[in-house]
């Protein structure tokens, strides 16, 4: 349990620790504050900055990919393309030939766009296969396939995040264009494929300074389609993906939101929802806070050395203090040794002469009182042998008990005998040197006794008794006698009348404590007094009520005693008390 500091400590040292305490709490309270606040500033400060510049990115990625957007419009507005593809019923050469031509055309359109572009294809009817080069022509019928054809099925037009695409033999990373190719008379034809590096759209979305300090971003479109991102690790994307389809599920903005990849992260979205391309970016918050934690660790510095003049100060203060306490306890000690009285100051005007004036009066009158005690220690002797004296019938009351049953066994009268050795037990643990509390073990030794002494009693006739006690609930204490009215009741008035009978006594661990519960198979009785035979109410009724009222005045609620019988069925009593040992028996 713990103990009031000043009851327990010396009062300069608490004094010392009490206020720097206090001072060292301040300080950090402040520290906290005006790192929150400041960060919190910052933060405000810093996401409306950000948004004007990733505002400023998304426009340089929206012209960059408006001008891929015009490459793919130029290409499908081509002659030569269209005629080949509306052309189906040429010979076998002359489509070779002609998808050959077509071929060399996309691929310089690629060589030209090399720092754009890597590879294009052209999904129509019938391809004839082409190897070599960045430019591809694919099967119509295996458009449906592909995972992104549900963005083209509903648009003549469609941008396509970061995927891997296969060009020129080799498989490559790829945010690609897909634009759906239609006749002068509005025929479909087929659908274009731009296949644009990441790398040229990272370069513009994240530069290699932004990148060194941590900074990472994302591009969106296509209505919020994660495009690519910049500076995310594999595992990190792909909780970048869930987390963005989770957000975006719901129309309030990213602003100010903090994440944990690693480490904190502070979350700065562009402007527009509904621009065609969108860019968010994680800046992390120690390049936020930096400036918060400098001004937190500046006031720190001047808080400590505030702290430790004030400390100089509380220490010369609380000498003087603590002059007099000291001179008080000097005499105090002086006076419990030697009974001495020692002279106390009388300067004093405050409360510590108050305390010295009460000192000098406490000693004449501990004086007179060691006088007074010296008499009353010998009358206390002369109480202690008598109190001995009166120990000593106990002992002549069990001698007395054991010669009486030696004249039973010389007698030959073993019942008697028995009884005896019994009752004997019986009274040792009744006695039990005055104490009124004994163990659980003890109590059901007595009933134990008391139980054997009614069998031989009762015999010819048959008497079961069991008793169960677990070994963990022995050394706990309980009230001397508790149980004995209640397993007399069960003997004397369950069982009049009757040739046979058997007590159960079994003790259980309660939520609450300790249950004791006594059963007998017996006339049983009406748990309502005042309809109880009166050769019951004489003894019974009265006993359990005894009971009742030592566990209430012991203990209280809500333990006490249960009562369930009816007449002809037998009696259950379940008495409950607290699981206490026998220091803590008491409080």
């Amino acid at each position: 349990m713990l103990r009031n500091p000043f009851k327990t400590y010396r009062m300069g040292s608490l004094y010392m620790l009490t206020f720097g305490g206090f001072l060292v709490l301040f300080l950090v309270l402040l520290m906290a504050v005006s790192y929150q606040v400041t960060a919190a500033y910052m933060s405000k400060q810093v996401s409306v900055y950000q948004q004007e510049l990733l505002d400023e990115v998304g426009k340089r990625i929206d012209a960059k990919m408006t001008s891929v957007e015009q490459v793919a419009l130029s290409i499908t507005r081509n002659e030569a393309l269209l005629n080949y593809l509306r052309n189906k019923q040429a010979d076998v050469y002359s489509r070779k030939l002609g998808q050959q031509e077509l071929g060399y055309y996309l691929s310089n359109i690629v060589y030209s766009w090399n720092d754009v572009l890597s590879s294009v294809h052209v999904y129509m009817h019938d391809p004839l296969p082409m190897i070599g080069l960045p430019a591809g022509f694919e099967e119509m019928d295996d458009l449906p396939k592909e995972p992104w054809y549900s963005l083209v099925s509903q648009s003549d037009y469609a941008w396509i995040g970061e995927r891997e695409v296969a060009a020129g033999g080799q498989n490559k990373q790829a945010i690609s264009f897909a634009q759906k190719i239609y006749s002068d008379t509005n025929q479909f034809l087929g659908v274009l494929v731009l296949d644009v590096k990441p790398e040229a759209v990272r370069d513009t979305l994240l530069n290699e300074s932004n990148k060194n300090r941590g900074i990472k971003r994302v591009l969106l479109g296509n209505g919020h389609q994660m495009m690519t991102d910049a500076g995310f690790d594999q595992e990190e994307n792909v909780w970048l993906q869930d987390m963005l389809q989770a957000e975006f599920a719901h129309p309030s903005y990213l602003n100010g939101r903090k994440v944990e990849l690693g480490e904190p992260y502070f979350v700065t979205e562009s402007g527009d929802r509904n621009a065609q391309w969108q860019v968010i970016q994680f800046t992390p918050m120690k390049d936020i806070t930096e400036d918060s934690s400098r001004i937190a660790l500046t006031l720190g510095a001047i808080g400590v050395a505030a702290i430790l003049i004030a400390l100089f100060f509380t220490l010369i203060f609380s000498r003087q203090f603590m002059k007099p306490i000291m001179t008080l306890k000097q005499g105090m000690d002086r006076f419990s040794v030697d009974r001495l009285k020692s002279e106390m100051p009388r300067d004093y005007t405050n409360e510590f002469g108050i305390l010295f004036r009460g000192y000098d009066a406490l000693t004449e009158r501990v004086t007179e009182l060691y006088a007074h005690q010296e008499k009353q220690y010998i009358k206390q002797k002369e109480l202690d042998v008598k109190a001995l004296q009166a120990m000593i019938n106990p002992h002549f009351l069990y001698n007395t008990l054991d010669q009486i049953n030696w004249m039973a066994i010389e007698a030959n009268q073993p019942k008697i005998s028995e009884v005896l050795e019994l009752v004997g037990k019986m009274f040792r643990i009744g006695l039990s040197n005055g104490d009124t509390i004994v163990t659980v073990r003890e109590e059901l030794a007595y009933i134990g006794s008391y139980l054997q002494i009614q069998q031989i009693r009762m015999e010819p006739f048959k008497l079961d008794v069991s008793i169960e006690l677990p070994e963990a609930l022995e050394s706990y204490y309980m009230p001397k006698v508790l149980l004995q009215p209640i397993v007399e009741n069960a003997v004397m008035h369950g069982f009049h009348g009757r040739q046979s009978g058997a007590v159960h006594i079994q003790v259980t661990e309660h939520q609450e404590g300790i249950a004791f519960v006594v059963h007998d198979n017996g006339n049983g009785f009406r748990p309502n007094q005042d309809e109880m035979p009166q050769h019951q109410k004489k003894m019974g009724g009265y006993g359990i009520r005894n009971v009742e009222e030592r566990i209430e005045a012991l203990f209280g609620a809500p333990y006490g005693i249960q009562v369930v019988s009816l007449p002809g069925e037998g009696a259950t009593v379940t008495v409950l008390i607290p699981k206490r040992d026998r220091v803590n028996y008491y409080r």
